[in-house]
C-alpha cells in the first residue's frame, strides 16, 4: 500500500514539474524562443554557457517541427504548439529568434540564428536582472 501511494505522488509531481504552457514560467523564467529554417540542426551547449544560461533564468525552447528542443521537461499540445508559431514566429521565412522577459513582454525578436551572446546581452540590459545582480 506504502508502495503504491509513493508510487503514485512521485508520478504526480513529476507531471507537475512539466512545463504545459509558457505563461506558467512567467515571473520564474525568461524565455527564449527559437524556430530554425533548417528543422535539422543540432545544438549543443558548453558548460559555461549552460551556467551563464542558469544564471539568468532562462528557459529556452528550440522548435524543430513537432520536435521541441528544451532545458525543461515540457509537453505542450500540437494546438498549444501551433498557437506559440502563430504568435511568436509570425511567419517569418528565415530563422527567428524571440526573447520574452519574466513579466511575459517580448523584449526581442530578430529574424537570425540562435546568437546567445545577443540573448545574453538583452537580458543582462534589463532593469531586473540589474536588480538581480545587485542582490547577489
Amino acid at each position: 500500500m506504502n508502495i503504491l501511494f509513493i508510487s503514485l505522488l512521485l508520478n504526480f509531481m513529476s507531471i507537475q514539474d512539466t512545463v504545459e504552457r509558457l505563461d506558467h514560467l512567467k515571473w520564474k523564467n525568461r524565455l527564449v524562443l527559437y524556430f530554425p529554417q533548417n528543422k535539422k540542426s543540432r545544438f549543443d551547449f558548453s558548460d559555461s554557457l549552460k551556467a551563464e544560461i542558469q544564471e539568468r533564468k532562462v528557459a529556452y525552447f528550440i522548435f524543430q517541427g513537432k520536435d521541441i528542443v528544451s532545458n525543461l521537461p515540457i509537453r505542450f499540445s500540437d494546438s498549444y504548439q501551433e498557437s506559440i508559431l502563430k504568435r511568436y514566429k509570425m511567419g517569418s521565412k528565415t530563422d527567428c529568434l524571440v526573447l520574452i522577459g519574466l513579466d511575459g513582454g517580448v523584449k526581442l525578436k530578430k529574424e537570425l540564428g540562435l546568437d546567445w551572446k545577443l540573448i545574453l546581452k538583452a537580458i543582462d540590459s534589463m532593469p531586473m536582472r540589474a536588480s538581480e545582480i545587485k542582490d547577489n
